[in-house]
Formats: structure tokens, sequence, C-alpha cells
């Protein structure tokens, strides 16, 4: 199914996301994080590619050049780490959140850290959700669960 867009961000009525189709970027420095996320995102019906990026850095080298025009590159929802080397998950936030095209992207913060000064910066710089990881990684499901019900409902659709 193809997801379109219109200017203001919304979907046209009727179109509906599905798990299948939603584009995932991960910024995740660790290879086993990658690995479970990965692996929990494809048990629970989100079976399209992710788009893996090591670090902050990464992912400002792959958004820059879409950051001043719309682009069938970006993808639906971005998941971050915020403990990473070169630039960290809050770092990577507030570029992202002053790059014009690009600072309604929704974020979902995963991340081991229970720093409440994390939680709140990552709230003040708008997140969908603030997620910590667990070995299980449900609750990274859940939240993605939990944004494309938001998505379909925002369209018009009634289907979660």
């Amino acid at each position: 199914m193809l997801v379109l867009r219109e200017i203001d961000g919304k979907l046209p009525p009727t179109m509906l996301v599905t798990k299948e189709a939603l584009r995932i970027a991960l910024i995740e420095d660790d290879p086993n994080d990658v690995f479970f996320i990965d692996r929990a995102l494809r048990q629970g019906g989100f079976t399209n590619p992710l788009i893996h990026f090591k670090d902050g850095r990464e992912a400002v080298d792959y958004f820059k050049p879409l950051g001043s025009a719309p682009s069938s590159r970006l993808p639906d929802i971005v998941l971050t780490d915020i403990k990473m080397p070169r630039i960290d998950g809050i770092v990577f936030l507030r570029w992202l959140r002053g790059q014009p095209n690009l600072k309604n992207l929704p974020v979902i913060v995963l991340t081991s850290s229970v720093l409440p000064s994390d939680k709140d910066q990552a709230r003040r710089l708008g997140v969908f959700k603030f997620v910590t990881k667990e070995a299980s990684c449900d609750n990274v499901v859940s939240a993605l669960e939990l944004f494309l019900a938001s998505l379909n409902k925002d369209s018009g659709s009634s289907k979660p």
C-alpha cells in the first residue's frame, strides 16, 4: 500500500497506513539492540525494512538534504536512542526540530536511560513517546501500534 502525504503532513481521508507499509528509521549504536528491536518489530507485523543509522551523525547526514524539500525518502517515524557517540539522540532531536520540512517528523525515544532530565528534554522537543528499553522489546511494538492508530485516526479511517 502506498502512503500518500499532503503538504501539511496529513493523510488523505480513507488512506490506511498498515504495519507492513510504515517506514521506520532507527538510530541506534548497539548492534544487539538493533537486532532485538528489528526482530520484535517483524514479529509484531512491522515488516518494512528499517532505515538504520549507527548514531545521530549518520542520521543528520541522511536527513540533511531532505530537510529543504518534501521527499519520498522520509520515514513515517524515527526511533532513536539517547546515549550514542558523536551526536546523541537529544542533539539529533534539537537539529531535527530546527529543520523546516522535518520538524514535525514523529519521534519515539528508545533508551536505557532512566534520568528524568533525559525524559524532560525529549518531551520538550516534542517526541511522540519516551520508551525505556526492555529485554522483550514489546514496549517498542506497543508504542508503534499507538502511533499507527493515531495516524490512521487522523486520516479519517476507523481501522487500527
